[in-house]
């Protein structure tokens, strides 16, 4: 095992390593057993707050998914991020009758906190949406659910993660915010708008996107937003547009802002 720090590193070691020229999710429980790490599915439903797992006891390793979480793009990413524990040699969290390891919430595939999460995290979007691989499928293509949902199936992995890895390398000015209700739960910019949305707990009322969550109704389209509800250091001559899709089912939505 090789030992550089960098996770985006060590992830492609990983891939070169085993000869990986295709979607690397298809590849997840290859890559575990190249190191002996038995990869084990369970449906706990009645533990949604738990995603995976890493397990040593003595010289055995396992990796254990929730799979009541049903979207297989978010359980592709929780196999793929306790496999950035295992490679990145990460300190377990936690240690009791003779075993330790990890035990990772939803929550800690996104952490932007605690760094040994974070290293995972950036291990996990490297593993399965490679720089190389996804760059060039953008082929500057405007960030719209289009594009998301083109290469999350690509890569097989969710929406979510496919937005926030469409952000690292988009030239454009976006922001893509995650809803439950009208809370905010996450949002990410890309480079062009970092720093200018408000902050803000909750979607902002008189928007497009708070009519949308309201009505539980998608838009089939953007439309012109009023940048003084989203934007710090707004400049008079802006044009903002958003555009809010939900899965009303579970209450969640996301909205993209662009200029």
């Amino acid at each position: 095992m090789i030992h550089d720090s960098a996770p985006e590193i060590k992830a492609n070691w990983v891939l070169e390593t085993m000869g990986i020229l295709d979607t690397p999710a298809l590849h997840l429980d290859e890559i575990a057993a190249s190191q002996k790490v038995k990869v084990g599915r369970r449906s706990l439903n009645n533990d949604l707050n738990f995603s995976g797992a890493l397990l040593f006891r003595g010289d055995k390793r396992a990796i254990l998914l929730n799979t009541a979480i049903a979207n297989a793009g978010r359980q592709n990413f929780t196999l793929a991020h306790e496999l950035g524990h295992y490679f990145l040699q990460h300190k377990p969290d936690f240690q009791q009758s003779g075993e330790m390891g990890f035990r990772c919430s939803p929550k800690d595939m996104k952490d932007t906190h605690r760094p040994q999460e974070i290293a995972a995290n950036r291990f996990a979007t490297e593993l399965l949406m490679p720089a190389t691989q996804f760059r060039p499928m953008m082929s500057g293509a405007p960030l719209d659910y289009t594009l998301i949902n083109s290469l999350a199936r690509n890569f097989v992995v969710s929406k979510h993660a496919c937005g926030s890895r469409i952000l690292e390398f988009t030239r454009e000015a976006c922001i893509i915010i995650h809803t439950r209700g009208f809370e905010i739960t996450n949002k990410g910019a890309s480079s062009a708008a970092r720093g200018r949305i408000m902050s803000m707990m909750q979607i902002p009322p008189g928007t497009a996107a708070y009519k949308a969550i309201q009505k539980k109704q998608s838009q089939l389209d953007f439309s012109e937003a009023d940048p003084t509800k989203w934007l710090v250091r707004s400049n008079p001559g802006i044009q903002l547009y958003e555009c809010t899709r939900g899965s009303w089912g579970d209450d969640v939505a996301t909205t993209i802002l662009k200029w």
